[in-house]
């Protein structure tokens, strides 16, 4: 069996990263997996000194003194691999609030096997209530981009833009090429790694794996979805501490980022010209959710 190792970027989720860690000890396959490298970031809910990490030595934890954000934690701790025998494994991107199924290891490893040309592996990715979680989408567009600038993507979810962005008729019982994967378990075939490098640092959370999918096409490299593979994704806990207008600015800053890199100067400056009215609309949306909920308080 092929040989990766796994990379944890965990902040503030608590007995979830424990769950987590502990359904990849408990996998039939865990002799494939080399090193669990959990990367804390500034955790304050004592979430990196739960007990589990010391009850195997291919777990480390590497403690940063802030928050750097998800692609350069990431980074950190493919480093510390590269550097620790691990030069030539594949690397597995896992969110702490997920469950690795038996089986779905090995599953992804023989999808890379059997697609020499799939540089990117996602599996079937199950919500909490069983059902499965949409995570493939195409690449976004200038459109698309508009659409959550100005919160319209509600307003326009019939529409056929919004629809093939979504993927909304795609077939998650069927493996297939796609676009991009949701990086909530996201593997990375090692020749990608060599060529193309890990995240880029520039971006601090969101559209980083959409980058990366992006950038491997570019470089002759699928992004394949696999539905052979199964993992429990409890979705958005770490973000959900973070508030709304703190959200919208992050989230528009990556969205500035990626247009930059991937759509074009016209697109980029059309989105620059948008974000401070996108960051007004979050502001109007925040205040007009804090006074709903005043009044729903107050007629308790």
């Amino acid at each position: 069996m092929e040989q990766l190792s796994v990379i944890i970027v965990n902040w503030n989720t608590g007995n979830l990263l424990k769950k987590c860690v502990e359904s990849l000890i408990a996998l039939p396959e865990l002799s494939a997996i080399r090193h669990i490298a959990i990367v804390d970031n500034a955790s304050s809910d004592n979430s990196y000194v739960i007990p589990v990490y010391k009850q195997r030595g291919n777990i480390v934890l590497l403690q940063q003194k802030a928050n750097l954000g998800f692609a350069k934690a990431n980074n950190i701790a493919w480093e510390y691999i590269k550097k620790h025998g691990g030069k030539q494994d594949h690397i597995l991107l896992l969110n702490p609030d997920t469950e690795v199924q038996a089986g779905a290891i090995e599953s992804m490893l023989d999808a890379l096997v059997r697609n020499p040309k799939a540089g990117i592996i996602g599996p079937k990715l199950i919500e909490t209530n069983g059902s499965v979680q949409m995570s493939v989408r195409s690449f976004p567009s200038l459109g698309i981009f508009m659409l959550f600038f100005l919160k319209l993507h509600r307003v326009f979810s019939s529409s056929p833009l919004w629809k093939k962005y979504m993927m909304k008729s795609f077939d998650y019982n069927t493996e297939q090429t796609v676009d991009q994967v949701m990086g909530a378990a996201f593997l990375i075939r090692n020749s990608v790694l060599q060529k193309i490098g890990l995240l880029d640092e520039s971006f601090w959370i969101w559209f980083e794996e959409v980058d990366y999918c992006k950038r491997a096409q570019d470089a002759d490299w699928n992004t394949v979805y696999t539905p052979n593979a199964t993992i429990f994704h409890y979705g958005n806990i770490s973000f959900q501490q973070v508030s709304g207008l703190k959200k919208a600015a992050l989230f528009n800053q990556s969205s500035l980022l990626y247009a930059k890199k991937h759509l074009g100067f016209t697109a980029y400056i059309l989105l620059l010209a948008l974000y401070p009215i996108g960051i007004i609309i979050a502001m109007l949306a925040m205040l007009f959710q804090a006074r709903k909920q005043k009044n729903t308080i107050s007629t308790i």
